[in-house]
């Protein structure tokens, strides 16, 4: 075996709360969110050199090439001890708030661990990925929300943490205007501040209910540009559940109704709840 293919699903986060501890792998966030049938597919395929690219899908469905580096995933294979040509490929934009990064790390250790057979469980794959995540600062949570399906409530932070997850067919509707690097929003103390203040004292129960504390979140926390802003009002006058994209300059609303509404705005990604994490898939190039 030379070439493996793993995906992984993407992760929306609705609200969110940082953990921080001195060992990455007790640290992260805890929050809710929803799992997304959209992610990133990951080629591993093994060479003397490592190198990593990074392609998105154009509105046609073909990949363009974005970026030919991936600091994170170069420090994942010297961490693993091993050397790999990577491609990644997504569909969603990467930095919006869509979890693509976790999902390229995630599903980028599934890949090394079966083209190398590491034997690590799928915890262990999990864990390695949080680690990683946490040490970047390119996400808290999105890996341990990643590793299986549903909407998730993380009650306590990381990859063995206690995660509820449950299911929910309705569709979710998403739009963006513009990335946001996460690392400048968890560097910040004034803004985990905020965060850390506008965090829900309650458990939600349904995916309304996560709806609604997101939007909470996202009104308290003053994340809301004016753009977004826009947007929520826009559905808010429909009476259609929305909130802002954590952390992502975009907004994501549940069931049909929300389609022409945002769609006013931009374009419009529409997205499911996936059933499940990651797997391998044992395909082609992403190109």
């Amino acid at each position: 075996m030379t070439r493996v293919t793993a995906f992984c699903p993407g992760h929306i986060s609705g609200y969110f709360l940082p953990v921080i501890h001195e060992d990455p792998a007790s640290s992260g966030s805890i929050g809710a969110g929803i799992v997304i049938s959209e992610g990133v597919r990951v080629v591993a395929e093994k060479s003397t050199v490592s190198s990593v690219t990074v392609f998105q899908t154009d509105r046609s469905g073909t990949p363009v090439k974005i970026s030919d580096s991936s600091p994170i995933l170069i420090d994942l294979l010297s961490y693993l001890q091993v050397k790999a040509s990577i491609e990644t490929c997504c569909h969603l934009p990467i930095g919006s708030g869509y979890g693509m990064s976790a999902a390229a790390l995630l599903g980028t250790v599934y890949a090394l661990n079966t083209l190398y057979r590491l034997n690590l469980s799928p915890l262990e794959c999990t864990r390695i990925a949080h680690r990683i995540e946490v040490q970047h600062r390119s996400g808290l949570g999105d890996v341990s929300a990643c590793q299986g399906g549903g909407f998730v409530i993380r009650k306590t932070p990381g990859p063995d943490g206690d995660i509820i997850r449950e299911m929910d067919i309705r569709p979710i509707y998403a739009l963006t205007i513009s990335p946001i690097k996460t690392s400048s929003v968890l560097s910040s103390p004034e803004m985990m501040n905020r965060i850390s203040q506008s965090f829900p004292d309650r458990i939600p129960k349904t995916l309304d209910d996560i709806m609604s504390l997101s939007r909470e979140f996202a009104e308290k926390s003053g994340l809301i540009s004016d753009e977004i802003r826009s947007v929520l009002t826009a559905c808010d006058t429909e009476n259609i559940p929305a909130s802002m994209t954590m952390l992502g300059c975009g907004v994501f609303a549940i069931g049909k109704r929300a389609e022409p509404v945002l769609k006013k705005f931009g374009d419009v990604y529409r997205l499911t709840i996936s059933p499940g994490g990651p797997a391998i898939l044992f395909g082609e190039r992403c190109v």
